[in-house]
């Protein structure tokens, strides 16, 4: 039994208002909560043109079963109905947008706040990995100052539980199991990691990591699973993350293996090739997450870059 802690906001009881002005079950509502300054309006998405869109700052998220795509903009009525005439969004069945409600809520959730947003569930929604994301630009963290950076991380966790209420099923859900690679989900890495082995992919047999856009790639080696000079890292580590997480990235810093990207703050690049017990491992680390994401087929082919 879990019990409820007044450091985890997630676990505090809380209560959410489902208002559905034309009536019915699945068509258009709104949730809110009385303890947030968020709500979620939450369609069909066919319904696009029919529904009012507030001309304001939002978050978005279009999804069906298998399929989401998360967005942010200053503008939710023009911007959707830009994503509505765009083809390659008409896999969506239902959209939700998060904004701020009240005159508080109005000024307090801007622009930047839609950003970071996009940022937080878009990685929240790659570690669940319950459906595919579709992107176009990989989404960035804005730079904010530490305390607007506590009130926007308030805004995530009261988005994930009005998202869920509304219908979302892409960061949490009882009905669909994770998509993955596969290998069982251990405390520990199997084997020991080896820094600047001496290796090449064989022809094909490149993978790509489907994580928050981490440009990193891999292969399956006769030993392990080789992650290879150039891999994008993520900087930071899930505090949910094994231990050994962090343990091994210490380890790659010391033997200068992982450098920083001038300019970027929230990766690190891979300058060696790393060998890693499996192909979980391997994914745990260079996402800093506990499920790590999965290993595919390189969906744009294309050089890494290798560190100097």
């Amino acid at each position: 039994m879990t019990l409820l802690s007044v450091n985890d906001p997630m676990q505090l009881p809380r209560t959410s208002i489902v208002y559905r002005p034309g009536g019915g079950v699945e068509g258009y509502r709104e949730v809110h909560d009385k303890a947030s300054a968020l709500a979620v309006l939450a369609f069909p998405y066919s319904a696009m043109k029919e529904v009012k869109r507030p001309a304001r700052p939002g978050c978005y998220v279009f999804a069906d079963e298998e399929k989401a795509y998360i967005g942010e903009t200053s503008d939710a009525d023009r911007r959707l109905l830009e994503h509505f005439r765009d083809l390659s969004k008409n896999f969506a069945r239902e959209a939700y947008i998060v904004l701020g409600v009240g005159s508080e809520g109005r000024l307090r959730f801007n622009a930047v706040a839609a950003e970071f947003l996009q940022y937080h569930l878009t990685n929240l929604c790659e570690e669940a990995g319950l459906v595919q994301i579709v992107k176009g630009a990989n989404p960035a963290l804005p730079d904010v100052d530490e305390y607007e950076r506590a009130t926007l991380e308030t805004f995530v966790q009261q988005s994930l539980v009005l998202l869920f209420d509304a219908g979302c099923r892409v960061f949490d859900s009882n009905l669909r199991t994770r998509r993955g690679t596969g290998d069982t989900d251990t405390v520990g890495p199997a084997g020991p990691m080896e820094i600047n082995v001496i290796a090449a992919p064989p022809v094909g047999g490149e993978l790509e990591l489907s994580y928050a856009g981490l440009w990193a790639r891999g292969y399956s080696s006769g030993r392990g699973f080789v992650v290879m000079a150039g891999a994008e890292v993520r900087a930071d580590v899930n505090p949910s993350a094994w231990d050994w997480v962090k343990n091994d990235r210490d380890k790659l810093r010391a033997a200068g293996a992982l450098l920083p990207i001038p300019g970027v703050e929230d990766r690190e690049r891979l300058c060696v090739n790393v060998q890693f017990d499996s192909a979980s491992s391997a994914a745990k680390v260079v996402s800093g997450s506990r499920d790590g994401g999965r290993w595919v087929a390189p969906r744009h082919p294309q050089l890494l870059l290798t560190a100097a």
